[in-house]
């Protein structure tokens, strides 16, 4: 008997006395053990179908199936003691965001041992050595010291460990991952998934990965539906659909997945880099309180980098969280003063320049945030957002700024109609396009893109990556393109900057990199790409920080020229690629 049966199943929420058709007619079944992949972009039904199968829909949601059947029980009969049952022992969920799943006034071992003690018949003190082992089993090191931790001062990954770590708390059936890597760095989510899928062997659970990465399927799952606008587009083994799939969508959805684009024009060496950071560093004072005395220290969030942004060039700065690419990206902008440095553009160092000087240089530079949703003012309609900056730098008229800002609507793939719109009004692909028309407006010679895509589903981002190549090929631009997500830096940039505790390891130009890394930071990270096809995927082995040092190349004086230095420093080892070395005699 299936452990999942979902027939019919059509949901519908009501909203300004009007019915929205969220899911129309899904069904599928889960047998105990199997991995059921759902993929589709925003909006397609995957979280709201299995949302129903736990009751957890609002009270707006109008839910009707031929049969909806958890472990055996009627979902749509089932009372309120049922439902509890249910939920943790039955079915358990990891969600996307862990920052909104964890009370925040709760510590992690408080709040998963509630979950033990709420489901099974054990003590406070036993919940609680059990929310230790179950921590220590999701790869968590110092897990008697997290049992005190409160959610905030937990990173990104370590959260959803701890995350999965309640839903495995009480033994459940079945693990429902919605969307569980979405904001992760590569190196995270890789580590994310081998965790989910070494649990799942382990705890001998069923596996439903909701997700719009076809990545995270092809390394995930044994079968895929495919969902779009609410229905199932097309259902079947997931190296069926990866090598012979049927539906169109299906296909376009694989197609965005090999992406590619051509490479900018020539660079004019005679002429001076669009933007250049000279020994750009930054360092944070951190104050700490001990008992009654307080102490300071600092935080060497970037220490001295050299990047050189060609005319008409896109450059990749890549590395995990941490690693200080936004924060040298900020920096190039002059929105975070550096603590040291120099930064040029055109030639013209602007480091030390004051508001009214530097405001002429604002006009170059522009920048697009990684949340469109906080980067655009919810009391504005798109027209004044776009219009904005020609307000701020006095070009043109109140008439004439708003026709121009219309005119940016229309070039970033969006009606002039949308003008009269705000910013809540829109999908997150819709918004980025605005962020972009945005900063586009002034027509700058530099754009900083900071993480623009890391939200988005792979259709959209598709779209958004386009935009920009096109924008880019049209205008001449300069882009600085901030990313964690590889596959992208390597079908969009020219070339690419690695980033790794505040250090530039390595720098190539694109094909170099990809195809010939040299520092083990850089391997790790191609590493951890999520295969583009089932029969590509494979264990990885994730470095520590020691491994990572004890692998450092070592170059010899004679090779590199430089005087030898225990501490590692670039070194250049072909035209135009450098990488972090420790020089020797």
């Amino acid at each position: 008997m299936p452990l999942v049966e979902i027939a019919d199943l059509k949901v519908s929420f009501s909203q300004y006395g009007s019915q929205i058709d969220a899911v129309r007619g899904v069904s599928f079944t889960l047998e105990q053990g199997e991995s059921l992949g759902i993929v589709g972009e925003s909006g397609s039904g995957k979280s709201v179908s299995c949302a129903a199968l736990l009751r957890l829909l609002p009270a707006t949601a109008n839910v009707s199936a031929g049969r909806l059947k958890l472990d055996n029980i009627d979902v749509l009969k089932a009372n309120r003691e049922d439902l509890a049952r249910l939920r943790g022992r039955s079915a358990a969920m990891i969600f996307q965001d862990p920052m909104t799943a964890f009370d925040p006034v709760f510590t992690i071992g408080h709040q998963i041992a509630e979950t033990i003690l709420a489901h099974r018949k054990v003590g406070k003190k036993q919940a609680l050595a059990e929310a230790e082992q179950l921590l220590g089993r999701v790869e968590i090191k110092n897990a008697r010291d997290v049992l005190s931790y409160y959610p905030h001062q937990l990173s990104g990954g370590m959260l959803q460990r701890a995350m999965i770590a309640m839903a495995l708390s009480c033994r459940p059936k079945v693990l429902i991952a919605d969307e569980p890597t979405t904001a992760l760095d590569v190196t995270i989510q890789a580590q994310i998934l081998q965790l989910i899928k070494k649990v799942q062997v382990e705890f001998g659970m069923a596996l439903i990965m909701i997700t719009h990465d076809l990545g995270v399927i092809a390394e995930t799952v044994d079968r895929v539906l495919v969902m779009f606008n609410g229905e199932v587009m097309e259902h079947g083994p997931v190296q069926q659909i990866f090598d012979a799939p049927q539906h169109d969508y299906t296909k376009r959805l694989l197609a965005s997945l090999h992406t590619s684009f051509e490479r900018s024009r020539e660079v004019d060496t005679k002429i001076a880099p669009a933007l250049e950071l000279r020994a750009l560093a930054k360092t944070f004072r951190i104050k700490r309180r001990k008992g009654l005395f307080t102490t300071y220290s600092d935080f060497h969030a970037v220490q001295p980098v050299n990047i050189v942004l060609p005319r008409n060039q896109i450059v990749g700065l890549v590395g995990e969280s941490g690693s200080g690419k936004t924060t040298t990206g900020l920096m190039a902008m002059r929105l975070t003063e550096p603590s040291g440095g120099q930064i040029l553009v055109d030639g013209a160092d602007i480091s030390h320049l004051g508001s009214d000087d530097l405001k002429s240089y604002r006009r170059r530079m522009q920048i697009v945030f990684q949340d469109s949703y906080s980067a655009l003012d919810p009391m504005m309609t798109l027209s004044q957002i776009i219009a904005e900056p020609l307000h701020i730098h006095g070009v043109g008229s109140g008439r004439g700024q708003t026709e121009k800002a219309l005119d940016w609507l229309e070039r970033v793939g969006l009606p002039r109609n949308f003008g009269s719109r705000y910013a809540h009004e829109l999908s997150g692909g819709q918004r980025q396009r605005v962020a972009i028309a945005r900063a586009l407006i002034l027509e700058p010679s530099v754009l900083v893109a900071d993480e623009p895509t890391s939200a988005l589903d792979v259709m959209v981002k598709a779209q958004i990556i386009g935009l920009l190549k096109q924008l880019q090929a049209e205008m001449g631009l300069s882009m600085l393109f901030i990313s964690h997500d590889l596959s992208t830096v390597k079908s969009l940039t020219d070339s690419v900057v690695v980033m790794y505790r505040g250090r530039v390891v390595e720098q190539a130009p694109t094909d170099q990199i990809f195809a010939n890394p040299q520092h083990p930071y850089t391997r790790a990270l191609l590493d951890a790409i999520p295969a583009t096809n089932p029969r590509d995927k494979r264990e990885r082995t994730f470095l520590t920080p020691d491994a990572i040092a004890s692998q450092t190349p070592r170059l010899t004086v004679i090779q590199t020229g430089l005087a030898p230095n225990s501490n590692p420093q670039l070194v250049t080892i072909a035209p135009g690629h450098h990488v972090e070395a420790i020089v020797t005699t």
